[in-house]
């Protein structure tokens, strides 16, 4: 049987450094599957903000960037604006209000699109004839138009992949998103999209797809998870960060976004050490408008000693991090259903959550302490207390019902095999 060839497209969308584990996951997942992966992507090999190093030692991956000083020059200059903008916030929001994602189009992003479609569009035409590619696969939004376009010029099945949505359906005819707008109703072969808490599908339905054009699954586990940690490592992380004396660890790992809601957890430390001795929290991520009031909260309010500021964190280190912990904080107000949640419910770690009305129905364990955003941190500080009352006896068990990326990917690949052999015909 031949090879079958798939082209993917993710502009800007890849494997950073420090988190989405599920493109990475996803496109392993294609390549252990005897898939040649021809990859094109808006940044370069040498672009330090992704790592592409586990991809490009598989025979069947071929990708295809742009040289180093363009993604340099487009990467850099948002982090500067970004920098600029962090100055602007200093007042923390209140912990019980929902804060939700900005989805509207900035002119900078418009100008970045509209030339992001035409060198791609123009690449895909001179290129991808070539590879005689058997299914086109746009990750993401960016990727959505050229995507179709080389599609239907030849006449292969088109697949769109999305992480979760940033509109919903009570905002969908607004023209502030109108930018995801557009890729999302985008008619396709098959919409795959994570099940993150967002409400994808409910999205997609209301844009006119059937059932059958809807693939929505929850993420899958990263391996990395999966093994067994190892005790010297947790101990010298212990001791590196002096936490052997801590009463209770709590660790929050995310970026400074606000509908992240890293602010959350320096309030609830707050309350937390007025009710015991010595808690301590552990932020781990960097960057992001909110880094900088988040700061400015820990040094006004004498917080110094009750938390670490740990910076960027490895995925590599991600398990021994949750074992230092006594309790994970996931707190989004948006995409709270993603791969932290899965971990955690996966690992037995104690959590506290915040509920988005889809993560405490679809993943239901004891270790899972789901709070309504609105009445944060009163329910937070009650169910840190009762973790820390209950600590010494609380025992920490796998929970094996959760998919590993390896398992999710053969129902998504099943899927796409039955759409390539279909199309054949």
């Amino acid at each position: 049987m031949d090879q079958k060839r798939l082209v993917l497209i993710s502009g800007i969308v890849g494997p950073m450094k420090s988190s989405n584990q599920s493109f990475i996951n996803t496109v392993k997942g294609y390549l252990d599957n005897g898939f040649k992966v021809y990859h094109f992507a808006f940044y370069s090999k040498k672009n330090q903000k992704y790592e592409l190093s586990a991809l490009l030692k598989y025979e069947n991956y071929k990708f295809f960037g742009i040289p180093n000083f363009l993604s340099y020059f487009v990467n850099g200059r948002k982090r500067k604006k970004n920098h600029k903008k962090n100055h602007n916030f200093w007042q923390l929001p209140n912990p019980n209000e929902i804060i939700k994602p900005h989805s509207e189009l900035t002119k900078s992003q418009f100008i970045f699109k509209l030339l992001y479609d035409i060198f791609e569009s123009l690449r895909q035409l001179i290129i991808t004839p070539f590879l005689k590619p058997d299914i086109i696969y746009a990750y993401e939004i960016y990727a959505v138009m050229p995507g179709c376009l080389i599609s239907k010029i030849l006449n292969k099945p088109f697949v769109k992949r999305f992480q979760g949505t940033f509109i919903d359906k009570d905002n969908i005819e607004s023209k502030t998103t109108l930018f995801h707008k557009k890729a999302y109703e985008k008619d396709c072969t098959l919409n795959i999209i994570t099940n993150d808490g967002t409400k994808g599908d409910v999205v997609l339905k209301k844009l006119g797809f059937k059932d059958d054009k809807i693939l929505f699954l929850l993420s899958g586990l990263d391996e990395r998870i999966t093994k067994p940690a190892e005790k010297i490592k947790i101990q010298e992380l212990k001791g590196k960060l002096k936490l052997e004396d801590k009463d209770l660890v709590l660790g929050i790992f995310n970026r400074f976004y606000p509908f992240k809601r890293v602010d959350r957890a320096v309030q609830l430390i707050k309350e937390l050490k007025k009710e015991i001795n010595n808690p301590h929290l552990l932020i781990g991520g960097m960057s992001g408008p909110m880094e900088i009031p988040i700061k400015k909260f820990v040094k006004d309010n004498k917080l110094e000693n009750y938390v670490t500021f740990l910076g960027q964190v490895k995925y590599d280190d991600m398990l021994t991090y949750y074992n230092i912990c006594d309790v994970i904080l996931i707190l989004n107000d948006y995409a709270n259903t993603g791969n932290q949640l899965l971990e955690a419910a996966y690992l037995g770690k104690q959590t506290i959550a915040t509920d988005d009305g889809s993560n405490s129905k679809v993943l239901k364990f004891d270790n899972i302490h789901y709070v309504n955003p609105h009445n944060f941190l009163e329910e937070a500080l009650k169910d840190a207390l009762e973790i820390y009352k209950n600590k010494d006896r609380v025992k920490e068990k796998i929970n094996k019902d959760i998919l590993t990326w390896e398992e999710r990917m053969k129902i998504e690949i099943n899927k796409i095999d039955e759409i390539i052999a279909k199309w054949d015909k």
